[in-house]
């Protein structure tokens, strides 16, 4: 389920946090993903809109299989770790 904006009604996208690799790239350029940058607040936000508003919403076990599935579609593999 893909979460909507708590002040516009947009629906969101998963925002990651850290340096990304060159899939999160595409995958933002493309608007499935959302970069926020290396500094992460205490309680980070972990979904953005299109208008930048940024919330929190759900389980962190649930978006980060939904953000690895994400960058599967671009060419990941988690095996080259």
């Amino acid at each position: 389920m893909i979460p909507v904006c708590p002040t516009c009604g947009s629906p969101g996208v998963p925002l990651l946090f850290g340096l990304p690799i060159r899939e999160a790239r595409l995958a933002a350029q493309d608007g499935k993903l959302a970069l926020a940058g290396c500094l992460r607040p205490d309680v980070p936000p972990n979904w953005q809109c299109p208008q930048h508003h940024r919330w929190h919403y759900g389980s962190d076990s649930d978006l980060q299989a939904q953000i690895l599935s994400i960058l599967k579609v671009y060419g990941y593999d988690a095996s080259d770790e």
